[in-house]
């Protein structure tokens, strides 16, 4: 482009820094006060091996052997690590989540700013680590149960940005390789990476990059399956599940997280989303275009993929209007790329029309401030949720809620919980539970 570069404003520039800012601070502000640290469900779950891994040694037992069909590697070490290195008070679980949720923040800002160029960085990239941080997915980071899916995003999302980032390398394309590995060790979801990365050589007509990715996720992919013939507990979709689940199950966690504020238009908002998402993987990002435009491509394939992966795994399972918020983080790669792709567009509307620039770069930083809002209201409630229902266990108490969240098996529970509980394990919560 000829001419000077599109720039904002002072005063759009500071209002939108202001915006960011706070939205940052919110941000922090949650990951202390959804923070959940005692064992619940999936966790007794986790513990109950850790015991047989004390009694049996059995370190590969221990770390690989199938969860609801997830290969959860990386949180069982850091559950292994917390206990030998912390005391099992499940900081680390907490600074694990947080940590990995902040750098998709940061690697999607970067992107962010890649694509919006000289002038407009602040907000690209503003915008784009809005996205990875609303206060909805602090959620996934601050519960020990649910960081395997910022685990996994993590590395899908690094994946991604080094195999398609501005300089080819060896060293980029081995490290792309090995965060896919590791995003499937985060969860299962993550081996929805292995055709994002593979469409992302298609369109650049990269076989060599074709070949390796077929390669080395063909046979990741293998074991992986292959480990899941005698998983751990319950998973998977009923057998009795109709396709129209299915697929209403994909279209509602396509309209994720909004769509838990409309569940009955839910299906209408993952429709939207998916023709979008669709279009953009015809027009956008073709061979040629500039990096940030290219990895936009892969990132949108990967969120399409975990949700089809959703709906062959979790239908039946899960009434498709009561699709979980805690799948929404999946789909962050598939809303950034689309901002993404909409930058240049942005970046030409700033030259040609510098106020109406401005005047959207103040909207977005008041978008930024009510969105967040919401979302950090249904952050608080939800994690004030969990700890109540996890201080009546505590108590003692047996309720249809308590059997629900905490462990349909209160005994079995309650028999972990006094082992922990000799060990000083899990004990603590960073805030007072939440008032009745």
């Amino acid at each position: 482009m000829s001419g000077p570069p599109p720039r904002l404003s002072t005063p759009a520039r500071t209002a939108f820094a202001l915006a960011l800012a706070a939205y940052l601070a919110s941000d922090a502000w949650l990951s202390w006060r959804t923070s959940v640290l005692e064992p619940y469900s999936d966790m007794f779950a986790w513990m109950d091996r850790w015991f047989r891994w004390q009694a049996d040694h059995d370190l590969w037992a221990f770390l690989w052997a199938p969860h609801n069909f997830h290969h959860l590697v990386i949180t069982l070490a850091v559950l292994a690590l917390d206990i030998r290195a912390f005391g099992g008070q499940g900081y680390l679980f907490l600074a694990v989540g947080v940590a990995s949720l902040a750098a998709t923040g940061a690697m999607l800002a970067a992107w962010g700013a890649a694509g919006a160029g000289r002038g407009l960085r602040l907000l690209g990239g503003g915008v784009a680590g809005a996205i990875g941080l609303m206060g909805c997915h602090v959620l996934d980071a601050t519960d020990n149960i649910t960081g395997t899916y910022v685990h996994a995003l993590a590395f899908a999302v690094a994946a991604i940005l080094l195999a398609e980032g501005p300089r080819v390398t060896v060293l980029r394309r081995g490290g792309a390789l090995a965060c896919a590995v590791l995003s499937g060790l985060g969860s299962a979801a993550g081996l929805a990476v292995w055709p994002a990365l593979l469409f992302g050589a298609w369109r650049r007509r990269d076989w060599r990059w074709a070949a390796m990715v077929l390669a080395a996720g063909g046979l990741f992919s293998l074991v992986y399956i292959v480990g899941d013939r005698a998983p751990v507990g319950p998973g998977g979709g009923s057998p009795g599940a109709g396709l129209g689940d299915a697929v209403l199950l994909i279209l509602n966690y396509l309209g994720l997280p909004w769509m838990r504020a409309a569940p009955g238009l839910g299906w209408l908002m993952g429709l939207a989303v998916l023709i979008v998402s669709l279009a953009a993987l015809v027009a956008g990002g073709r061979r040629g275009a500039d990096w940030p435009q290219r990895a936009a491509g892969p990132a949108i394939v990967f969120s399409l993929m975990t949700a089809l992966m959703a709906g062959a795994g979790r239908s039946g399972l899960i009434a498709p209007e009561l699709t979980p918020m805690r799948y929404a983080v999946f789909m962050v790669p598939l809303q950034a790329g689309l901002w993404v792709l909409a930058l240049p567009w942005l970046s030409r509307l700033a030259v040609r029309r510098p106020r109406t620039a401005d005047g959207l770069a103040v909207a977005a930083a008041a978008l930024l401030i009510l969105h967040q809002g919401a979302m950090a209201l249904f952050a608080v409630r939800t994690g004030d949720g969990n700890l109540a229902f996890i201080a009546d266990y505590r108590a003692g108490r047996d309720t249809p809620q308590v059997r629900q969240l905490i462990a349909p098996d209160l005994a079995q529970a309650r028999a972990l919980s006094a082992r922990m509980r000799a060990l000083g394990l899990f004990q603590r919560e960073l805030r007072a539970d939440p008032k009745p």
